[in-house]
């Protein structure tokens, strides 16, 4: 910029471009149309569109300015005079993913449609001999996200030069990440990707109440119970049991007799009609049709002769939590369900000891489809600090 600011200064001083002494009406148009030719001329051959070429006897340091020039200008074209034309070529993403040379340009090409993205680079070292070299540096990738969050990717960057007719061009591209990061206001505070990924499993958990019959393995069953158990528990009593249900006949009579249990208790309660008893049982029905098609139930049990029973139902509740976000983070979805499973009639169907108390009967399976978010309140609405 301040190369151009000096050369249209010079334009101005060499034909002496004073209003004045201007009177020739013509002799004005020529020269302001000299002036905006020089002036756009200069400007474009400063512009970030400028065509950036490798070109022979450049060493690897100045060739490694041109490709990071190239891509923090979206240039396509320019990068790929930096790349070999061999096929004999590759290149190590962020994500461990091994890509050849064509990978590596459709990779370049749906980047650099992205806008809205800087990366400044730190040179660290360069290495140069006779046939190869290499230089390696840090990437310092900054994006916007749809969210308007700033997502930062620091990467060690090792690329690998061979020369070719005279030129330094990239044989291999190696990049490892330094750090995922996610914030929200400025640099100032930054979240990791392990952070990031905690906070995006707790805000995807839906409860789904349709699954698909995709079966869940053993391992990821204990894994999620697994999670569970690490839930607070007062005094550490940890009075949780978890019974697993799997056997499709013995879920199917479930449904059944869960439908009954459902209508007995609206009938107690509304007293119904008999048109309202028959509408209420088909809607009950094909729910429950639903909730349970999922391939694996949970029922979160608690002890309520644990050491200090008065907070067991409090040490279940959280169990059942941290059993739902791990569900979430293996791709499963789960339900807090109580409505449609009684305690006292879930108890007398699985013979569960008088001893325990239910907490939750919940599915495990991939669903359907996921819901979508429901409202939540704002942080306004139900935070106070200090006191009311």
């Amino acid at each position: 910029m301040v190369m151009v600011t000096y050369i249209s200064g010079s334009i101005f001083n060499q034909t002496q471009f004073h209003y004045s002494t201007l009177t020739d009406n013509i002799s004005l148009k020529i020269l302001l149309f000299c002036f905006v030719f020089l002036f756009s001329s200069v400007t474009a051959s400063y512009s970030g569109n400028t065509p950036i070429r490798n070109q022979s006897g450049l060493s690897i340091k100045e060739t490694f300015n041109l490709y990071v020039k190239a891509v923090q200008n979206s240039n396509l074209e320019g990068l790929f005079t930096t790349v070999t034309d061999s096929d004999d070529f590759f290149f190590l993403t962020a994500n461990g993913k091994l890509i050849d040379r064509k990978g590596y340009y459709d990779f370049h090409k749906e980047w650099f449609k992205e806008r809205d993205w800087e990366m400044p680079v730190e040179l660290l070292k360069v290495r140069q001999g006779n046939e190869y070299g290499y230089t390696n540096a840090i990437f310092h990738y900054r994006s916007k996200t749809p969210e308007g969050k700033t997502y930062l990717l620091d990467s060690y960057f090792t690329l690998i030069f061979h020369k070719e007719n005279g030129m330094w061009k990239v044989v291999a591209d190696v990049c490892t990440p330094i750090g995922r990061y996610l914030t929200d206001d400025g640099d100032e505070i930054r979240y990791d990707w392990q952070q990031v990924y905690l906070f995006d499993m707790i805000k995807k958990r839906r409860t789904v109440r349709k699954f698909k019959s995709n079966p869940v393995p053993r391992e990821h069953i204990l894994k999620i119970l697994d999670a569970a158990r690490y839930a607070p528990t007062a005094g550490n009593q940890q009075p949780w049991k978890f019974l697993v249900i799997q056997d499709k006949r013995k879920l199917s009579k479930l449904k059944d007799e869960a439908v009954q249990w459902y209508i007995e208790s609206y009938k107690n309660e509304k007293q119904p009609n008999r048109k309202e008893l028959e509408n209420t049982g088909k809607a009950i029905k094909n729910k429950l049709n639903d909730i349970l098609s999922a391939p694996v139930y949970i029922a979160v049990l608690v002890d309520s002769k644990a050491e200090y029973p008065e907070y067991v139902m409090y040490d279940g509740t959280l169990a059942a939590g941290y059993l739902m976000i791990e569900a979430r983070s293996l791709g499963y979805g789960t339900g807090f369900f109580t409505t449609f499973f009684p305690e006292k009639n879930m108890k007398l169907f699985f013979g569960i000891p008088d001893r325990y108390k239910l907490i939750c009967f919940t599915p495990i399976g991939i669903p359907e489809h996921w819901p979508d978010t429901p409202h939540k309140k704002s942080l306004e609405e139900i935070v106070v600090f200090e006191s009311f």
